[in-house]
């Protein structure tokens, strides 16, 4: 006899078979009893009671066996109609032998009765118990209640004492509900074939697309049942998050809230129901925000590299590359409030006579702060292919790279906090540690130990003592008086001690304003067109938000003043797809000794030596964890459309990175002072 599904609510029926008992020899093996019917005798009989959300039972009768089934006061949701049949043993609709894929119920099982329940005009919320008369079971035997869907599979445990089996309720089990199509039977079995509680399975779902966008919503579910689909009426589920960065989770409602991140990771559902062993169950999210970065992600940028140098006394001498950069995103670790990403590049710059490889790490950090969060480089590691490495480190409270959502104005603002490293294969390292004013101390050792101190003041005054390396020290005054001049004196070191080798005094170069040693300002534009000299792929579209980086520094010891100009252009729903670098530094101190002195100064402010450079990089292809991106669309607060998949992560940090130890590279030869003094002056004036 077949049952259909009911379509209204949920409903289910309940059949009814079962062993004569009193009186009547039970079946063996699997399936009970298959003796005819006697004639008059009925097969099958229904009771039905109208019950309430404060409970009650309900209860059949056929010959010699008596099922009640009671509905817990808060099981339904309103009143219904609550049915129930049974059946003769001979007409038992289902066979304990028939269906035993799950192995839970073991051979030699003996069927009490079966039945099923059907519930019209209200909705079932907790489950129900059952009892029935039964003997007592056998020693080393057991009672069980099982239901039949798709296959068989125990959903309670049973006691049985007076005469009536009843089902214990058991946390462990599923116990009984409105499974769809679905017979219960009670059975016994021996006790050393019975199994233990099926492992509850926890399903997690949604109807938002994944990735979802930044600070959006997106509403999880989550489903408990047995292995064979019987539903945990009563499961006390809570929703979390094994990744902070995706922003938060209703424990009870399962409503995300994404964070202003990029971030991977799992919306899960726990049971937290007592004795249940705490089942758990996930579903995989992946946040995107304007900076997407997922572990494997991979962007390709291809650009030009120039530098040109100009003397006082020559003509000026350009260098030029075409650059080749791809960046990977090698890891996410998430973090309370953020988290941070583990990025590697590789930048192969070709000139005409020879090509420089560089490889870098970078880490960048996502930090969140209400419904805002910022992008900051917090550390590069850059070694190229003469085997020279630079290192940088950033301080408190400067890396600052965007600020998301990216929203026109400025932003930052960053300090000059810098630990820079370097190291060259010659055993030549300098280490400069810039505090967040720009102030500075830098410490220098060749290949035999000899050492050299470089410090630049608050007051722009500043010292080079490079006597273990030459024999000569320099200090430079503050600049004072109207208009600002700076004293530069030479010192010679003798057995002695330090002996006055020259001074001069001469115009001030700082430029005019500038209160500290390093600042620097951070401007989001919004609605900028691509420059044309980008060429940016018509993919990315034409316009989006312009984001400036502007520092400007000086070093009085050395004599430089700089200015270095970040400029990223950032698609909607893609981020960075163009990249201008450009660094100009003007140079008025010269130790080389190549014009006949042990430094030469530049009169009237005039410098000795003018170094440009300058790169550019085009996003050429994305390909993140969702795939290759081919469009983009409008962004606001929630950056990346949930149709649209997330690309580019700002390589900015890195590229930045390699762009500044080219500049730094080109000015190093002024600042090494002449081994052979014997033919040199003093301080020299051009």
């Amino acid at each position: 006899m077949g049952y259909r599904r009911l379509t209204y609510r949920h409903v289910a029926v309940l059949v009814v078979a079962g062993l004569l008992l009193a009186g009547c020899g039970g079946g063996g093996g699997g399936g009970g009893s298959n003796a005819p019917v006697p004639p008059g005798n009925p097969t099958q009989t229904t009771s039905s009671a109208s019950i309430g959300v404060a409970g009650g039972p309900v209860s059949a009768t056929l010959g010699a066996q008596t099922v009640t089934v009671n509905v817990p006061s808060g099981a339904l949701g309103g009143t219904g109609t609550v049915s129930l049949t049974l059946f003769a043993n001979s007409a038992a609709p289902q066979t304990l032998s028939s269906k035993r894929q799950t192995k839970t119920i073991g051979a030699g099982a003996t069927l009490i009765v079966e039945f099923a329940v059907t519930v019209s005009g209200a909705t079932l919320l907790k489950p129900l118990s059952a009892s029935a008369t039964a003997a007592a079971p056998a020693t080393g035997s057991v009672v069980r209640l099982a239901g039949f869907g798709t296959p068989v599979d125990d959903v309670d445990t049973v006691t049985v004492a007076s005469g009536t089996a009843t089902t214990d309720p058991n946390l462990a089990y599923s116990r009984m509900s409105l499974a769809n199509n679905t017979i219960y039977a009670f059975y016994t079995e021996a006790s050393t074939v019975a199994t233990a509680a099926p492992a509850p399975v926890v399903t997690v779902s949604t109807t938002s697309a994944n990735p979802l966008a930044m600070q959006s919503s997106a509403t999880f579910t989550a489903h408990e049942s047995e292995p064979n689909g019987f539903p945990f009426l009563d499961a006390a589920l809570t929703f979390s998050l094994d990744n902070a960065s995706l922003g938060a989770i209703d424990a009870a409602s399962g409503v995300l809230t994404t964070g202003p991140v990029d971030g991977s990771g799992n919306v899960v559902a726990t049971d937290t129901t007592a004795g249940r062993g705490n089942p758990h169950g996930s579903a995989a999210v992946t946040v995107s925000s304007q900076r997407p970065g997922n572990t494997g992600d991979v962007f390709q940028f291809t650009g030009t590299l120039g530098a040109t140098t100009q003397f006082a006394t020559t003509s000026p001498q350009t260098d030029a590359a075409t650059v080749a950069l791809t960046s990977t995103v090698t890891g996410f670790t998430p973090a309370a409030g953020g988290g941070q990403n583990a990025i590697s590049s590789v930048e192969v710059d070709t000139y005409p006579l020879q090509t420089i490889t560089t490889k870098t790490t970078s880490r960048n950090i996502y930090a969140t702060s209400g419904a805002s969060a910022t992008v900051a480089v917090a550390s590069s590691d850059a070694i190229d292919s003469n085997g020279a490495e630079f290192l940088n480190t950033y301080g408190t409270g400067n890396g600052i790279l965007d600020v998301l959502p990216e929203t026109a104005g400025t932003f930052g603002p960053n300090n000059a906090a810098l630990t820079y490293t370097e190291n060259d294969p010659a055993s030549f390292g300098r280490q400069r540690v810039t505090a967040a004013d720009g102030t500075f101390n830098e410490q220098d050792q060749d290949t035999f130990g000899d050492l050299q101190s470089i410090i630049g003041n608050a007051d722009f005054s500043a010292s080079y003592d490079a006597t273990q390396f030459s024999g000569f020290s320099f200090t430079m005054t503050a600049p004072t008086g109207s208009p600002a001049m700076i004293t530069i004196a030479l010192f010679q070191a003798t057995q002695t001690g330090l002996q006055s080798a020259g001074s001069a005094t001469v115009r001030s170069w700082i430029p005019a304003g500038l209160t500290q040693l390093s600042t620097e300002t951070d401007v989001d534009t919004s609605a900028v067109a691509y420059p044309a000299a980008c060429a940016v792929p018509a993919k990315y579209g034409t316009s989006g938000h312009q984001l400036v980086a502007t520092i400007r520094r000086v070093d009085p010891a050395l004599g430089n003043s700089e200015v270095e100009t970040t400029t990223t252009y950032t698609a909607p729903a893609v981020g960075p797809v163009c990249i201008v670098l450009a660094d100009q530094v003007t140079t008025f101190y010269d130790y080389t000794g190549q014009n006949g002195s042990i430094i030469t100064v530049g009169a009237l402010g005039r410098p000795v030596q003018i170094t440009a450079t300058s790169e550019t990089l085009t996003l050429q292809s994305a390909t993140t964890s969702g795939g290759a991106v081919t469009s983009s669309v409008k962004r606001g607060t929630a950056s990346v459309s949930q149709a649209v998949t997330p690309a580019a992560f700002a390589p900015v940090a890195f590229a930045r990175a390699r762009f500044e130890h080219t500049v730094r590279e080109r000015l190093n030869a002024l600042r090494k002072t002449p081994t052979n003094k014997t033919s040199l002056n003093g301080v020299k004036v051009l």
